[in-house]
């Protein structure tokens, strides 16, 4: 600043002695001078404040320590189900169960059913188809050329059509087939598993599917079943033991 005001007194005694063109050369670097001190002064005061900012952080307190989180004990290990000792097996003849058992009936019947119709549409289909061929046959001299060409083309028609629906049919009941025997099957089973139950029996096998070439008879819960099956899925009670005599004195 010192310096700022000695170069304006300078040139407020130079201003009336020395020609204009000096005095303009002078304002010029007394302006040069003034932009020089102004960025020196910037420069210290940018040069001050990040030593107050870098002195700061030296009263705060240092930062509490983070706790990690204790772990989460394991999970104790499922021990092993228990080996069952005296296992006892049975068996059921699933073929009576559905022959003689009221669902596996009237599953029966719905297919029969089903079977009765598809055969009596392919029935229909091939009286129709003897009949023009019988017709082709007999009225060979009497039918015109056309009438003739005509009526062998329907033949031929008639015949891709039957096939058709004798496949298509075939088909149809083979679906509702497999439809019966699964929905038997959700039917039947959870029926086993009471009779196995009550039972306490640990192993059922089907007979026809497993191979079984003899089995001691006391084990076929097959009656059982169809019994529990027809009862509404409740296995039959236990025949009461009977009365002890009653105690006589001597």
């Amino acid at each position: 600043m010192r310096l700022l005001a000695a170069t304006a007194r300078s040139a407020r005694r130079d201003t009336g002695n020395q020609p204009r063109a000096l005095s303009v050369f002078r304002l010029l670097s007394l302006g040069l001078v003034l932009a020089f001190s102004i960025t020196l002064a910037a420069g210290v005061t940018y040069a001050q404040a990040p030593a107050a900012a870098q002195a700061a952080p030296a009263t705060q307190k240092p930062p509490a320590p983070v706790t990690p989180p204790a772990p989460r004990p394991a999970a104790p290990a499922q021990p092993p189900p228990k080996f069952q000792d005296g296992l006892k097996y049975a068996y059921v003849n699933m073929q009576r169960v559905a022959a003689e058992s009221g669902d596996g009936k009237a599953a029966a019947e719905k297919l029969k059913a089903f079977q009765d119709q598809k055969g009596r549409e392919l029935q229909d289909r091939q009286k129709t188809l003897q009949a023009a061929q019988q017709k082709l046959d007999s009225g060979g001299s009497v039918l015109s050329d056309a009438a003739r060409a005509q009526l062998q083309a329907d033949i031929e028609r008639q015949q891709r059509d039957l096939q058709r629906l004798s496949e298509d049919a075939q088909q149809d009941v083979q679906n509702l087939a497999q439809q019966v025997e699964e929905s038997f099957t959700r039917a039947v089973l959870p029926v086993v598993g009471k009779v196995a139950q009550d039972k306490q029996v640990h192993f059922v096998f089907n007979a026809a599917q497993s191979g079984l070439i003899w089995a001691e008879p006391g084990m076929d819960l097959t009656s059982e079943v169809i019994a529990a099956m027809n009862a509404g899925g409740r296995p039959a009670p236990a025949p009461a033991a009977p009365a002890a005599p009653p105690a006589t004195g001597k």
